[in-house]
């Protein structure tokens, strides 16, 4: 037997029943020893079961073969037994007992989501988007309208010659990369709206559909300039942008829901990121250069573009500068669909295209 072995009292546990009885601890023999009121036992070292620690709480000595158990307060009176037992708590329960660890730890986790999200996401997005059908996404583009057109969006008061020339030209510049035509086939069209509170703009859906609103086609812009514009849409389909960007709030809201239990919540966020998810400047950058391709294709220049990109931050420049401080409504409205015209690098835009100019 062991001399000087560690000892240290414990409330036992028979299984049968709720009541506690108290019991000396001590190791003998390679075995626990529990000596009691109504005597004595000995259980093995291996069969020893030993909770993890938590806080100040008791720790549980389970006994394998049976329900009992005993229940010991920690102190160092209990490490010198558990080591006597031979136990060692694995790295995880040692470190998650240290703060500094901890605080490493969380901190971690932190870095892995941001990068994951701000990078990871993105990346994946990027090479699942070609590979999802046009057609699973028509669906969400017809649901998308629907509701803009509930509460946002007014038919077009367009004349039908106006719409009729703008939509030749689109098909013109739509037939110019038949990879395109053979992804979203008569899903491909160029649609018509007002919008008086959201002021000039054009949008494309994943669908296919390109939204091109009155307000857009009233600016002191030519046809030219209009279809340089469609063409950045175009270059936003192409690349499969709006895909991309509802694949990365899918995943979002699908973590999200998983971890609050709110399926409901995913299905608005995934809805809702139809509505109001903006492009990334790279995207802005893609669609960019795919419609200074198509303009070059047609012996026209990128400055199109560039001009066109002006001119509209310059109607949303006057309208923001016209509204009164009691207009958030209004401004809400407007930033809703604001894709296009609002984006904080249009000067480096404009310079890039006319660079693709002057260096063509």
């Amino acid at each position: 037997m062991q001399t000087n072995a560690p000892s240290l009292d414990a409330w036992y546990y028979d299984g049968l029943s709720s009541r506690r009885q108290p019991v000396r601890l001590r190791v003998s023999d390679g075995h626990l020893r529990l000596d009691g009121p109504d005597g004595g036992r000995d259980i093995p070292a291996a069969d020893v079961r030993i909770s993890e620690a938590h806080g100040t709480a008791p720790r549980t000595l389970r006994f394998a073969g049976d329900d009992t158990y005993c229940e010991v307060g920690q102190g160092t009176a209990l490490d010198a037994l558990l080591a006597a037992l031979g136990h060692r708590d694995s790295i995880a329960v040692r470190l998650q007992n240290r703060w500094r660890w901890v605080f490493v730890s969380l901190a971690s986790v932190g870095l892995i989501l941001a990068a994951g999200y701000l990078w990871g996401l993105p990346w994946g997005a990027k090479h699942i988007a070609p590979h999802v059908p046009v057609a699973v996404m028509r669906p969400l583009s017809n649901e998308a309208l629907a509701q803009l057109d509930k509460y946002l969006l007014k038919p077009s008061a367009l004349p039908e010659a106006r719409r009729r020339k703008l939509q030749d030209g689109f098909r013109e510049l739509a037939a110019a990369n038949p990879a395109l035509l053979a992804s979203y086939g008569d899903g491909l069209d160029l649609d018509f709206r007002a919008a008086p509170r959201i002021g000039p703009n054009a949008f494309a859906l994943p669908g296919g559909q390109i939204i091109l609103l009155d307000e857009l086609v009233a600016l002191d812009i030519d046809d030219a300039e209009i279809l340089a514009i469609l063409s950045h849409e175009l270059g936003h389909l192409d690349k499969r942008h709006s895909i991309r960007m509802l694949i990365q709030s899918s995943v979002v809201a699908a973590i999200t829901a998983a971890w609050f239990g709110d399926v409901s919540y995913a299905v608005g966020a995934i809805s809702a990121a139809l509505l109001s998810t903006g492009y990334s400047r790279d995207m802005e950058r893609e669609a960019d250069d795919y419609a200074a391709g198509t303009l070059r294709r047609r012996g026209e220049s990128p400055a199109l573009l560039a001009s066109a990109l002006e001119k509209l931050e310059a109607a949303h420049l006057a309208r923001r500068a016209g509204k009164g401080h009691d207009q958030d409504d209004d401004d809400d409205d407007e930033n809703y669909l604001d894709w296009f015209s609002s984006h904080p690098d249009t000067a480096e835009r404009t310079r890039r295209l006319r660079e693709d100019r002057a260096g063509r």
